[in-house]
């Protein structure tokens, strides 16, 4: 291929890959994943499970520690009171759409802004506020979701580390990859639930969770929820204001 060619394309795909997936950086618009760099933030995707959030909480009182959590729509079918009983002890509740689509980026404007509105209605049943803070399924996105987000006032969390806990079955190594790669004001993504039942056994987070949050107290840093990280309201702020 003529090279005249092949680099604007090239380019061309790297951008449109990094719009898609990068978790830290697009040009389209902001995506939060690092805040005041004297603590760091918890968040939990996938949920609210009937065991799992609940053991969660219990570790992170614990620990004294608040998180950040991003709720799937549906489960709060089952489990809303939950989510309720987080924010109550001080936790954030965060948007994660209401079905948790794999292939959510590859639908329609209309869709998208669908399934993000529906879990703001889900939400607000249990903890009488919307949520600011989305997170986008698997992290993947398409191009109209900054301009959906910046209509509902909303914004698009992504993260410093992850830990693939939803796939990886040992706690030693999820605690070993967040505390060796985590840095001041950085977002932990970890996981409380799953998308479904096959895929919700998070055992090995529960175990793993006690080893971050001392590993993170040792290194003399605070645990933030993401309104203290960032410096934002948890709540979708007035259209005079956002």
């Amino acid at each position: 291929m003529n090279p005249w060619i092949a680099a604007p394309m090239l380019a061309f795909a790297g951008l449109a890959l990094n719009e898609i997936a990068n978790p830290r950086f697009a040009f389209l618009g902001r995506v939060f994943h690092r805040g005041n760099p004297q603590g760091v933030a918890l968040t939990f995707d996938d949920g609210p499970h009937p065991r799992t959030t609940a053991q969660i909480l219990t570790i992170l009182d614990r620990f004294q520690a608040k998180a950040t959590f991003f709720v799937i729509g549906r489960h709060l079918r089952r489990s809303g009171a939950l989510i309720g009983e987080a924010s109550g002890a001080g936790h954030v509740i965060g948007n994660h759409s209401y079905s948790h689509l794999r292939w959510m980026s590859f639908l329609s404007a209309g869709r998208i802004r669908d399934e993000i509105l529906r879990c703001q209605d889900e939400v607000e049943r249990w903890i009488h506020y919307r949520p600011r803070f989305y997170r986008q399924p698997a992290g993947f996105r398409n191009p109209v979701l900054f301009s959906i987000l910046r209509e509902l006032r909303m914004s698009l969390v992504g993260w410093q580390v992850r830990a693939f806990d939803s796939q990886v079955k040992d706690p030693r190594t999820i605690a070993r990859r967040i505390l060796r790669r985590i840095q001041p004001g950085g977002v932990i993504l970890l996981h409380d639930g799953g998308d479904s039942e096959k895929n919700d056994d998070r055992q090995a987070t529960l175990q793993a969770l006690p080893v971050i949050l001392q590993g993170i107290q040792a290194q003399g840093l605070a645990f933030y929820t993401l309104e203290e990280l960032f410096g934002l309201s948890r709540e979708v702020p007035p259209a005079c204001c956002g």
